[in-house]
């Protein structure tokens, strides 16, 4: 918990929520929402009893909600290496922003150093806001980034291996996983380009520009997943054009040796005929001449296919 001094231009730790002067602003994170009961933070301060619903109950989807003296947004913090969504409720005053996780998230230590170093950074709710929404944002776009080395490595699988039947099922998993995870950046894109709107109350005349260049970082994101879903389905293309050029390849090569051993079979068969009279059966050379008449048609019909660039 800090509190920004506007006269002084520095940040001092809180122990318990007070609450603040004209010329003082307050930051308070709470990692859960037991946390959060502990300190009674909702007695302390004038709030709608709408407003207290919404801070106090995840949402399934990001959103943002003003009522009379407040603002309460639901964001999501995406997990690098799990993808999992951590919900977090912010409660946004005029003098105040109350943040709240479902759990601990990795950048709260980074912000609260952030601010203490750079105390200009809370001289206005709308900053302390952009600062909280730069660290989701930057949540965002480092998953974009895994998942691009991801489906990297998936294209190279395809062409290790194309008839694993495992790429498919993956394909298959990404695509439901993708799903879900575009509605939260579509959501999330909606809410900082509210934030960055000339009518947001929390805001003030230059924070305009700093949710819109967030924005405008974000659009990358809602850009790359839409990216990846045409990925995904050109994975699964080349994997059956693969397949397909592999069973083409299976019978060709069939088909050729079938064309060998056609005439060789047909050979076969005439002089395997019983008829009475066949005069080279009774031939001292007809053995080594059948042989080799195979032999010879065999090299003869391959060397043509060869030339021809069939085999």
């Amino acid at each position: 918990m800090l509190k920004y001094k506007k006269n002084t231009n520095e940040t001092i730790r809180l122990e318990h929520f007070e609450v603040p002067d004209r010329d003082e602003t307050i930051w308070i994170f709470y990692d859960s929402p037991e946390e959060m009961k502990k300190d009674s933070i909702l007695e302390k301060v004038e709030l709608h009893h709408l407003a207290a619903s919404a801070f106090t109950t995840f949402s399934e989807h990001p959103s943002i909600n003003v009522y009379a003296k407040h603002a309460v947004v639901s964001t999501f913090y995406l997990e690098t290496e799990s993808l999992e969504p951590i919900r977090i409720n912010l409660l946004i005053g005029e003098q105040y922003l109350i943040v709240m996780s479902e759990r601990k998230i990795p950048f709260r230590g980074a912000l609260v150093k952030d601010f203490k170093e750079n105390p200009e950074h809370m001289q206005h709710v709308s900053y302390m806001l952009y600062y909280f929404m730069k660290d989701i944002v930057n949540s965002y776009l480092e998953v974009v980034d895994q998942l691009s080395n991801e489906f990297l490595e998936l294209e190279k699988r395809v062409f290790v291996d194309p008839l694993k039947r495992e790429i498919g099922h993956k394909v298959y998993r990404w695509k439901s996983r993708l799903h879900k995870l575009r509605q939260y950046v579509e959501a999330e894109e909606s809410i900082i380009q509210k934030m960055g709107h000339d009518d947001f109350e929390y805001a003030n005349e230059e924070s305009g520009f700093y949710f819109k260049d967030l924005l405008s970082a974000f659009s990358r994101v809602t850009t790359a997943f839409d990216s990846f879903k045409e990925n995904l389905k050109g994975v699964l293309d080349l994997q059956m054009s693969l397949k397909s050029d592999h069973m083409n390849r299976i019978m060709k090569t069939l088909t050729l040796v079938s064309a060998v051993f056609v005439p060789l079979t047909f050979i076969a068969g005439l002089y395997g005929m019983n008829f009475e009279y066949i005069p080279e059966l009774k031939w001292r050379y007809g053995y080594f001449y059948v042989l080799t008449l195979c032999f010879s048609l065999a090299v003869m019909i391959m060397g043509y296919f060869k030339k021809k660039r069939w085999w």
